[in-house]
């Protein structure tokens, strides 16, 4: 049995260095150098690990790249619709605020941001049930490139830090953690996808679904209806200014 835990902690140190070396994070490109040091010290002193399957959905870029550079009106629109419950707010500082409604609180911020990668480092809370409440950092590093003009394939790996006394008991228990942390982190990741497929689909039908949400502020639905309502009534006019010159 011991020999057996010992492996296990093994296994998950040498598989969180590996996941660090794949995912080649740039830490000397981080805006933030205090937030890198951050970032790092999670990766290489991750208690455990979880990268996700890669999963693809229809959508494009500028749809998923809008809901994530908006991510406290996304989770707005993704409780409306019941898609999910979670609550993010936005501070005036940039920084997040989270609940999953499920046990898990706290704060976190992009670290860093480009067309094909994100990384966010938390701090929060973890109601694990059977260890009780604990406290930890998180980093989540988010690769996603378009495969086809209609498909975005979306790859996630999320580390997680334990502080305190329950960190060494937490990497023990590695391989239950890594099930619920996985499980959870698909559950979330597979409704933005719905979100992100049915946005890029049918925008006027998520307009108008959200109009009359209480958590949505005339600013997010004005911004929202600018970037894909009248976009699109523009290249209309545009095709049939075009097909009436064509005739002519």
């Amino acid at each position: 049995m011991v020999r057996a835990l010992v492996l296990s902690v093994f296994v998950t140190v040498c598989t969180a260095a590996s996941f660090g070396e794949d995912l080649l994070i740039p830490y000397d490109a981080f805006p933030s150098n205090k937030l890198a040091k951050k970032v790092k010290k999670v990766v290489d002193r991750c208690t455990f690990n979880r990268r996700l399957n890669e999963n693809r959905f229809k959508t494009t870029s500028k749809v998923l790249n809008y809901l994530l550079d908006r991510m406290a009106f996304t989770s707005a629109i993704m409780r409306h619709l019941e898609l999910e419950k979670y609550v993010i707010t936005r501070r005036d500082d940039g920084v997040m605020l989270y609940d999953d409604k499920a046990g898990m609180t706290g704060v976190f911020q992009p670290a860093y941001v480009t067309p094909a990668k994100r990384i966010f480092y938390g701090d929060g809370f973890f109601d694990i049930g059977f260890l009780g409440k604990i406290r930890g950092e998180s980093v989540l590093v988010m690769d996603y490139c378009q495969k086809e003009p209609d498909v975005m394939a979306n790859t996630v790996t999320v580390f997680i830090r334990v502080r305190g006394l329950l960190g060494p008991l937490c990497k023990l228990a590695s391989p239950i953690l890594n099930g619920m942390i996985g499980k959870k982190s698909a559950t979330l990741l597979n409704a933005s996808a719905k979100l992100s497929e049915q946005l890029a689909s049918d925008p006027e039908g998520v307009y108008e679904e959200i109009i009359d949400c209480d958590d949505i502020t005339p600013g997010d639905l004005s911004d929202f209806r600018a970037e894909f309502l009248e976009t699109a009534e523009l290249l209309e006019t545009a095709d049939l200014l075009e097909t009436v010159e064509s005739l002519e």
